[in-house]
């Protein structure tokens, strides 16, 4: 099975020469995907040895991803494997993400952090409670828990491509948002244990607590699209349980009142208003979205059946 090594990067020159050096070693090819970059992270990319694809401008990791998938399908490869450019993952570790898959024990594998006696070692601690509570997120939106939902370094048989076609994210909301659509094409992926290194390595342009909102808020998207009744179920009891504590509430601070008073009614009333929108928005939704799936897997299905 061919396996082709893909390596985001955005000026990464620092970084990008060990990366692929390191990486030809695992992989029949090493694929850099030159993200708009104003350093000279392609040339070195090529003098390592690596095939480039340059963006003319900065268009986000989903759209170097999805760049990097449609040139391992036209050019015949089975898996392809990504890794940062930042020199966080160790390439030496490919072949675990890729074995699994060889085997046809899954599609895609996830290296993840949470599964290495010293994955987490390096590990910063507001990256360990930031990760868990995107991975926790990202879980709600998947058919079973994931723990490293935003780790970059994954492999992926080429069978999986059509799935990612549908993608929306363009920024780092896209780790959640693959592995999600992965899941509902009903696609198999498991975790592998992975170790990665830090040091004073920082991939995000913003501030650690401003990157992470943003990520939070991008995979609360990813689950509002395709789990609306899970998302808006939650809203909506959410909704409901508030009302009632209210209500309680307002009858021991009130005890003498044969009702409660006018302005806690109508917050009350308002509440459940809000819930009853939440629910039917996620009956709705949910029913939309189960016609949406059926008619992606017929189109998936065709697309298959055409490579056969």
């Amino acid at each position: 099975m061919k396996v082709l090594a893909a390596i985001p990067a955005c000026n990464e020159r620092k970084t990008i020469t060990s990366v692929v050096m390191l990486s030809k070693e695992h992989v029949d090819t090493v694929l850099v995907i030159d993200d708009g970059s104003m350093d000279k992270t392609a040339l070195l990319s090529k003098l390592a040895g690596a095939e480039v694809i340059q963006h003319d401008m900065n268009q986000g990791k989903g759209a170097a991803l999805l760049t990097a998938l449609k040139w391992a399908d036209q050019n015949g490869y089975d898996i392809i494997v990504f890794i940062d450019a930042d020199g966080q993952h160790d390439p030496g570790a490919i072949s675990r993400l890729v074995e699994p898959i060889k085997r046809g024990e899954c599609d895609i594998t996830i290296g993840s952090r949470w599964f290495h006696d010293e994955g987490l070692s390096e590990m910063p601690i507001h990256r360990i409670i930031g990760n868990w509570v995107l991975s926790t997120t990202t879980s709600l939106s998947l058919s079973k828990l994931l723990r490293d939902s935003q780790s970059g370094f994954r492999a992926f048989h080429m069978r999986t491509l059509p799935s990612f076609l549908q993608a929306m994210e363009s920024g780092f909301a896209v780790e959640s948002e693959m592995i999600t659509l992965a899941d509902k094409a009903g696609f198999r992926w498991k975790e592998v244990g992975i170790k990665a290194s830090y040091g004073d390595l920082d991939s995000s342009t913003q501030g650690p607590l401003i990157h992470g909102l943003s990520v939070l808020g991008r995979a609360l998207k990813v689950l509002r699209i395709h789990k609306p009744i899970r998302f808006f179920g939650s809203l909506s009891i959410a909704s409901f349980m508030i009302a009632i504590g209210i209500s309680f509430w307002g009858r021991i601070a009130f005890p003498d009142e044969n009702l409660l008073p006018l302005g806690v009614l109508y917050f009350v009333a308002s509440l459940i208003i809000i819930g009853g929108f939440f629910m039917f928005s996620a009956i709705m939704l949910s029913g939309i979205n189960h016609i949406s799936k059926k008619i992606f897997d017929i189109v998936l299905d065709i697309i298959q059946s055409s490579k056969h």
